[in-house]
């Protein structure tokens, strides 16, 4: 049995949408899996222990590009999961196939969202299926010298949106009170480092720009004691690891985004109106939405992690 999976195109919503790939390998342990990949997502997919096949397709190809790889695996699939709400499933033939229109939830969180979608097609899930990321073995090597035991916040509070991003001001002082309690790891882009300009110091392990999206499975899956993070696809790799959470949520939906860990809070600013927005500009210089006081995320970082003040 051959299955299609056609994932989100961008890598957060891909990695809510692994428990729907979790269900698919527990229904059906023997099955093939071809999963349809973005650009951005085709790398992380290509490392996925579940997946035996990638298949690149690029929205901005042109007609003639989509219609060759549409009739390239047409008939191909006894199943076909759409994640994505595309013509697809109806131009490769399935023979079983996820509902044609469908509507998203604004209520429903997206990884339940995208179980929803083969609910129909599967029995019940007990969860206990997990894929993994594969890492080729210097790649592990490298991270084995670094880091040593299981007691390790790890912090992503930067973004490529500026409206989701944490104050670094605030951010140093929340680093200034647990640096002595806890080991701290700072994950993030490139470009972040920039957000964590002047936390540079021996104590502090700043990996901004220094690991792959597959390289942070791994690094959270046997090093993260707790995860301190805002909404983003860092977020949603330590939910998936049900590693120990806290989160800070402004403009976007923690119904929608929220950590699912079985051990998580979700910090936001109370009695703000305006909140969430779901927009990509903020009409408040200050952006107040993300303006968590950092005592209230030192204390909740002690108590999800169970350290002493």
């Amino acid at each position: 049995m051959v299955i299609g999976v056609n994932f989100p195109t961008n890598i957060g919503d891909t990695i809510l949408a692994l428990p729907a790939l979790d269900a698919l390998k527990e229904n059906f342990p023997q099955a093939k899996v071809t999963a349809i990949a973005s650009p951005k997502t085709r790398d992380l997919l290509f490392r996925n222990n579940f997946i035996d096949e990638v298949v690149l397709f690029d929205k901005k190809w042109g007609w003639r590009e989509k219609m060759a790889f549409s009739f390239s695996l047409r008939k191909k699939f006894e199943l076909f999961i759409d994640l994505k709400n595309t013509f697809l499933p109806i131009v490769l033939a399935p023979k079983r196939r996820t509902p044609f229109l469908r509507i998203s939830s604004q209520s429903t969180h997206k990884k339940d969202y995208y179980l929803s979608l083969i609910k129909n097609l599967t029995e019940s899930s007990n969860g206990l299926v997990k894929s993994e990321v594969i890492l080729e073995p210097q790649e592990k090597e490298r991270w084995v010298k670094l880091f040593s035991g299981k007691d390790y916040l790890f912090i992503a509070t930067c973004s490529a949106s500026s409206l989701k991003q944490y104050p670094s001001s605030y951010l140093k002082e929340v680093v200034y009170q647990l640096k002595s309690k806890l080991k701290i790891v700072l994950l993030g882009r490139e470009e972040d480092r920039n957000c964590y300009k002047g936390l540079f110091s021996k104590d502090i392990i700043n990996l901004a720009g220094k690991t792959k999206i597959w390289e942070v499975f791994f690094l959270l899956k046997n090093y993260a004691k707790i995860f301190l993070g805002v909404d983003s696809s860092l977020l949603h790799i330590a939910s998936y690891l049900n590693i120990p959470t806290v989160s800070i949520f402004g403009p976007t939906s923690e119904k929608l985004y929220g950590p699912y860990s079985e051990n998580s809070l979700i910090l936001k600013r109370e009695n703000l109106a305006c909140r969430p927005c779901g927009k990509a500009q903020c009409r408040f210089k200050a952006k107040e939405c993300m303006r968590v006081e950092p005592q209230k995320i030192v204390e909740a970082v002690l108590k999800v992690s169970n350290v002493q003040h």
